[in-house]
């Protein structure tokens, strides 16, 4: 119910903005109505408030029933008003009261059908009714047993209800039950002892029937009444949720992918649209739940396929996940442009492995492929997913087994024997070589989804640079980048880690509507603004205190234009601008056995992620904190972080580690980004340059933390973490020259130095902003 009270309240926006811009067209005008009857009945059907098959079955059942045996008490009753030619008195249209009488009970039942509690409500208000008529039948022959069955059903209809109740525990249904009786005390001991005279009285005097407006009008409300009735139990069944129909493609190598296709509701498999989501996760699972809500009311249909070698697709034991994407995605979109309910218009939406894969066969450039969704996810599968400067451990190994767990040991030992130096299975996940999928051939309008606590954070921003700065011409300066404060898909914002973000960090308005503007122009020919802002990203800052902090800001690109201000480390362990005139060395003993746990960050699994305090794990020997005054004006970064060290070992392998952190008044060290780097990989994933060993030499190592848009507040202090060590975030090294493997039987303790100075001038470099009246719409 949460999102369809946001997608509502978008909708409403959107019909605000098209006004204002005066296209309220009939085109438009019919576009939004569509939706609206796709969504109402979609969330009637989705919410179980109906759905045809009830109304056909047990809600008519119980009206009927329940009315037909009223209407039979009540005929018994008064039966000099259902005389033929013979009647003692006209009566409404027409004349006749039995006409009036029938069509009374088929809009009771109409409206009674379409919901359940109301059917039940009528059905108990009915049989109340009944037994007044069946007493007053009674009374008249002065037949005692038919007297005392109208007394008993009177009684024992009221305590069926309860009962019900107690045992359903519905509410709603309970409420309704009240209400009729409620109904019933305040009209219904009136008609229990109405006599013939009276009710030919009531009905004589009745407004509907002393003037030619009023007979109009009541003939008008039985005819919009029915017709409403008529029209929604029709919509039920023709907005309902579409069917599933299977299909296994059959792929090139013969390997055949379970695929569910689902017509928009109400469109009878007319050609439209179609949204293609490709999983890991199972077809029918939250897939399913998450898109089907997003595009049946959207008018489009829907595609979920099964990925290679998961769930219900073929593939075997030995296949690698994502590995043969950008061939399956192709092929896939060749299937569906070939059926004659796709009308030659694709776009594909994911988020996470969902993305992932999206970005493999877009890079192939298949026909038909117009636009994308690419939420949390990355095109560079080692360099961020897998490695990103260490062995990202619990990320990979987490994901791996609870998405691919037959054949876990497989995958995992794939990746340590052959990425990234097999160059097929790297150009097949990543987009930056220039050969299989790569940018250049991108041609799709896009929106990139990220959030600042993400483990694909750096992916999705590079995506969108990849995209809108090296695709084809109809893909450059045409995407669009949303940045929210948000761990692992939670665009709905409100708490990350141990902060709480304000109400303004929920994305999901945002998203909805930037997407909606590419894929109308996209997939329905509507034009899109592209000469605005096509970047929003949420600065973040203090949550405890006010200031220019915690809000949207939107810019024309990304990268936005920048300065690099170098904080430099320092004797005493201070942190400032200012390059140290004196060297000094700070040495530590990093031991394997006993790693700096990980605390939040941008990590997976996501029970401990986005911001969290530091301290804990900061007091120890291991750890270098390096720490600025306490600020008097607020600093800002905005853009892509780099620990520059200067390093020695007595081993000739190890690890480096970063953090950047904020520290409130309180004492609180807020984790803002971090970054961990295996000396062996500093020139490159391909080449393993080991150190000598040897504590004399100095190696140069730049860390790269990815990228943040934060503001210090005032009072605050910024904070540098140096450590050797952030597991199980990062696979602990065992400071060997030892293969990349999921675990060690040998290890070495490392000394580990890290040198300051103005030689060795170790630092962390933050990006500053300049030029903003020149590359925002709003800052």
């Amino acid at each position: 119910m949460r999102i369809l009270k946001l997608l509502l309240k978008t909708y409403y926006r959107q019909i605000i903005e098209i006004k204002m811009k005066g296209i309220y067209t009939l085109k438009y005008r019919n576009k939004i109505m569509i939706k609206w009857l796709n969504a109402i009945f979609y969330f009637i059907n989705a919410e179980n408030f109906t759905s045809f098959i009830q109304i056909a079955t047990i809600n008519l059942l119980i009206v009927v029933i329940s009315r037909s045996l009223y209407a039979i008490s009540y005929y018994y009753r008064y039966p000099e008003l259902f005389e033929g030619k013979g009647r003692p008195f006209k009566v409404y249209f027409l004349n006749n009261y039995l006409l009036y009488f029938i069509l009374k009970e088929i809009t009771l039942i109409l409206i009674g059908i379409l919901y359940y509690p109301i059917s039940v409500g009528i059905g108990v208000y009915s049989f109340i009714l009944m037994g007044d008529n069946i007493k007053n039948i009674g009374e008249k022959k002065e037949n005692h047993i038919i007297k005392n069955t109208g007394d008993s059903i009177r009684i024992i209809i009221p305590l069926i209800g309860i009962i019900y109740f107690i045992i359903t525990q519905d509410y709603l249904l309970v409420g309704f039950v009240a209400l009729s009786l409620l109904i019933y005390m305040i009209s219904g001991f009136n008609r229990m002892e109405r006599t013939l005279s009276d009710l030919k009285e009531k009905i004589l005097n009745s407004r509907f029937n002393r003037s030619r407006v009023g007979k109009i009008g009541h003939v008008s409300l039985f005819i919009l009444t029915i017709g409403f009735s008529l029209f929604s139990i029709s919509a039920v069944g023709i907005y309902s949720p579409p069917k599933r129909q299977t299909y296994y493609i059959q792929m090139s190598d013969g390997v055949k992918l379970a695929t569910d296709v689902y017509y928009s509701p109400g469109s009878f498999g007319t050609a439209k649209p179609v949204i293609l989501v490709r999983t890991p996760y199972g077809k029918t699972g939250w897939a399913y739940d998450l898109y089907s809500l997003f595009y049946f009311i959207q008018d489009y249909h829907l595609v979920i396929q099964d990925l290679r070698g998961t769930f219900d697709s073929g593939g075997g034991q030995d296949f690698l996940l994502f590995t043969q994407s950008y061939k399956d995605g192709v092929e896939t979109v060749e299937w569906i442009m070939e059926q004659s309910w796709c009308n030659g218009k694709i776009a594909s939406v994911g988020v996470s492995a969902l993305c992932i894969n999206e970005y493999f066969y877009a890079g192939m450039n298949p026909n038909g492929l117009e636009a994308q969704s690419l939420w949390f996810g990355t095109p560079e599968l080692f360099d961020h997913a897998i490695y990103q400067g260490s062995y990202h451990k619990s990320s990979v190994e987490t994901w791996i087994e609870s998405t691919a767990p037959e054949n876990y040991d497989h995958q995992i030992g794939m990746i340590f024997e052959y990425f990234p130096k097999n160059e097929t299975l790297y150009n097949s996940t990543s987009l930056k070589i220039n050969s299989g999928p790569t940018y250049s051939n991108i041609s799709v309008r896009a929106l990139h989804v990220g959030g600042w606590y993400d483990h694909f954070l750096q992916g999705t921003i590079d995506g969108y640079v990849g995209y809108d700065d090296y695709g084809t011409s109809r893909a450059r300066n045409h995407q669009k980048l949303i940045m929210g404060p948000w761990t692992h898909g939670s665009i709905y914002g409100g708490k990350q880690g141990q902060l709480t973000y304000p109400d303004n960090s929920n994305g999901f308005n945002m998203i909805f509507e930037w997407e909606q503007e590419i894929f109308d122009e996209s997939l329905r020919g509507i034009a899109a603004n592209w000469d605005g802002a096509r970047v929003a990203y949420y600065l973040m800052g203090d949550i405890e205190s006010s200031g220019k902090w915690n809000y949207w800001r939107y810019a024309y690109d990304w990268p936005l234009d920048y300065v690099n201000t170098t904080w430099y480390f320092h004797e005493n362990r201070v942190l400032n601008t200012t390059l140290p005139t004196t060297g000094y060395n700070y040495s530590y003993i990093f031991d394997p056995r006993d790693p700096v746990e990980t605390l939040g960050g941008q990590n997976q699994p996501f029970d401990l992620n986005g911001p969290y305090d530091q301290r804990p794990i900061e007091n120890r020997s291991d750890v270098l904190l390096f720490e600025s005054d306490v600020l008097t004006e607020p600093y800002e970064t905005v853009g892509r972080i780099w620990g520059h060290l200067w390093v020695s070992s007595n081993c000739t392998d190890t690890d480096f580690t970063v953090k950047l952190t904020d520290v409130y008044p309180d004492g609180r060290s807020m984790l803002i980004t971090d970054g961990s780097l295996t000396v062996r990989s500093r020139n490159g994933y391909t080449i393993e340059d080991f150190m000598s060993g040897n504590q004399i030499d100095v190696y140069e190592l730049l860390v790269d933390c990815w990228s943040t848009a934060y503001t210090f507040a005032p009072g605050h202090k910024i904070r540098v973490a140096i450590s050797s060590s952030n597991y199980p975030r990062f696979a602990i090294n065992p400071n060997t020259n030892a293969s990349l493997a999921e675990s060690y039987l040998n290890y070495n303790i490392a000394n580990n130095t890290l040198c300051t100075g103005p030689l060795y001038n170790s630092s962390i470099i933050l990006p500053e902003l300049r030029n903003m009246s020149a590359t925002h719409t709003y800052y």
